[in-house]
């Protein structure tokens, strides 16, 4: 599959979604225009200095900031998100060193272990969402300054990144999803079963 798809595919049905399903308010506003930003923005790519840099980087990680302090607990999120930073770089590492222990695509294995690490570091949906971004963002940063130490050059925030980002927001949208639907199921049942009992 071509680098890039699944991330394209995805934004456009987000921004839809949010276009034309969200209630109309400021927040979706600028949830559908920072949607819209990002998909431009990932074809622009520019240098500072010795790194190349993709505009959607910028235009997520500023989005970011902005989510991450409409948090409670600030400082607990970003420290969450510097494990998530840590972690990221590090497995990156050890693809590039090490490739032959991947035995999953890329995309999936580091969707797994990031999105089972933030599970258990944030409780809502939407502090696990601006933790993984926050996350991933500076580890792709730090993991491209860290190659260029050793002669290597890596886009920082190409495709390939953008679709493992993906990845692993579908996976948290999923778990919270399947978290939500087991909270009702268990409360239908308990109501049901209270009816029954009130009915013998």
């Amino acid at each position: 599959m071509e680098e890039g798809i699944l991330f394209f595919w995805t934004s456009w049905l987000l921004w839809i979604i949010v276009t034309f399903l969200m209630k109309k308010s400021f927040r979706r506003t600028l949830l559908a225009y920072w949607t819209l930003l990002t998909i431009i923005g990932s074809s622009f790519y520019f240098y500072i200095g010795p790194f190349v840099f993709s505009l959607a980087i910028f235009i997520l990680l500023g989005g970011t900031i902005i989510l991450m302090s409409k948090q409670t607990k600030t400082i607990y999120h970003l420290l969450s998100a510097f494990t998530i930073t840590i972690c990221y770089s590090a497995l990156l590492l050890w693809e590039k060193i090490s490739p032959i222990w991947v035995i999953l695509p890329r995309e999936i294995l580091i969707s797994i272990i990031i999105g089972y690490l933030v599970t258990i570091l944030s409780y809502n949906f939407r502090g696990r969402i601006s933790i993984c971004l926050f996350g991933m963002l500076t580890g792709e940063m730090i993991y491209s300054f860290i190659l260029s130490g050793y002669g290597f050059q890596e886009v920082v925030g190409e495709k390939a990144f953008l679709d493992t980002l993906i990845y692993a927001l579908l996976l948290l949208t999923v778990l919270d999803i399947l978290h939500k639907g087991r909270i009702k199921v268990t409360t239908l049942i308990t109501k049901l079963l209270t009816k029954l009992e009130v009915a013998k």
